[in-house]
């Protein structure tokens, strides 16, 4: 039993590394490290709430799929990343901003996919 726990805090953990690699990789540019945004690019602390209701979980995977224009530009979408990658992006960005809600998971990310939106046709709910 202690070592069925001990494991899964370790898958647990080592997936949360991963989805700070790709923060770092992806986001952090634009949006920070811990998502507070560099000018001319907006902090995301207002996303928040978005991350607890399922039109605001929604509206989250439309933005990282297919993108969104806003008023610091244009962010690209990131279809091209595998939908576990996604969900485990998603997962840092809620953590990094201690937001309520479950995470994300590749089912979610999944079910959005083929929708071929413009980064125009991403409306917040």
């Amino acid at each position: 039993m202690k070592r069925s726990l001990a494991l899964l805090l370790l898958l647990a953990s080592l997936a949360l590394g991963q989805g700070e690699v790709l923060w770092k990789r992806l986001c952090a540019q634009c949006h920070g490290d811990r998502a507070q945004g560099v000018r001319p690019y907006p902090g995301l602390e207002g996303v928040a709430p978005f991350f607890a209701t399922p039109e605001g979980r929604r509206y989250l995977v439309l933005v990282v799929l297919y993108g969104k224009k806003g008023e610091g530009g244009l962010m690209p979408g990131f279809s091209q990343l595998k939908d576990e990658e996604l969900a485990l992006l998603l997962n840092h960005l809620r953590a990094l901003l201690g937001a309520k809600g479950e995470a994300f998971t590749p089912e979610e990310v999944r079910r959005e996919r083929g929708l071929n939106l413009t980064p125009d046709q991403v409306k917040r709910p």
